[in-house]
């Protein structure tokens, strides 16, 4: 990822860094690495969007709104209307999260392919995500030296064998629901999402946040890549259908879960290859 200069990133968060660092008053001297990153930084966040930034080393936070969650300390502040979240990772805790991304277990069906929670937590992988797509505030050598201990596309891979897992128990369930309507419609949405969250992972994607799953792939179909354009127009023709009225014809419906289920092999057939 190309480093904005000092400009861009004022445009980009919308606020003054100077003021958002002395928020956690956060200069060079601090011994970590000092990224922003989260939904702004990606380009699918808006102007109320919250503010993420990462302490990654030796920094300690200052504020007074302090929470833990999982090896991660939050400082809470506010800077005009806006939210600004500081998270702090310790050198000790990055390494052990290097090692248990390097420990996965990466065989097709294999062990850790089934609920990622067992093996990797929600939080770590958001985190490793940011760490992935972050820029830095302050020293960019330490972010890029945080980003080589970690193999992002085993990560990505990861991601996507846990989905096609999904994809499969969808398929075995909708394959036997078919005279049952409102339980089979629920699915093959499931179906869908969780192939199109199988092919962003398998296209190098790391962002597991349920919500900006149709801007992935759009971002993805904006490109030059066929198969992401084509399946997001399948994807938003078959996300909603007329639910109420397929419930009343069993054929339609069987034909509209049918071809759910046709489109969504198609990917994981390009994606297995």
């Amino acid at each position: 990822m190309t480093q904005p200069s000092r400009d861009e990133l004022m445009n980009l968060v919308g606020v003054d860094l100077d003021q958002l660092l002395a928020l956690e008053s956060l200069t060079p001297a601090v011994e970590a690495a000092v990224f922003l990153s989260g939904s702004l930084v990606e380009g699918m966040g808006n102007a109320f969007s919250d503010i993420d930034v990462f302490v990654v080393g030796r920094g300690e936070p200052t504020g007074t709104s302090l929470h833990k969650a999982g090896d991660a300390l939050f400082s809470v502040h506010m800077l005009g209307k806006r939210r600004v979240d500081f998270e702090y990772w310790s050198e000790a805790s990055v390494e052990a999260l290097a090692a248990k991304l390097a420990a996965l277990d990466l065989v097709e069906g294999g062990r850790d392919n089934v609920m990622m929670e067992r093996r990797m937590t929600e939080d770590e992988i958001v985190f490793l995500h940011r760490v992935r797509t972050g820029v830095a505030l302050i020293h960019g050598d330490r972010l890029d030296k945080l980003r080589s201990r970690f193999d992002f596309r085993r990560l990505s891979w990861w991601l996507m064998e846990v989905k096609i897992r999904e994809v499969d128990d969808a398929l075995e369930d909708l394959y036997g629901m078919m005279e049952q309507p409102d339980v089979a419609l629920m699915r093959a949405r499931e179906l869908l999402n969780s192939t199109c969250d199988a092919f962003c992972h398998f296209r190098g994607n790391t962002n597991i946040r349920r919500k900006w799953r149709t801007r992935i792939l759009g971002k993805l179909a904006e490109g030059r890549d066929d198969e992401a354009r084509d399946f997001e127009e399948r994807f938003w023709q078959l996300q909603f259908p007329d639910g109420a009225r397929l419930s009343q014809h069993p054929e339609e419906l069987k034909a509209y879960l049918e071809t759910c289920i046709r489109v969504c092999n198609q990917l994981t057939d390009i994606i297995q290859e």
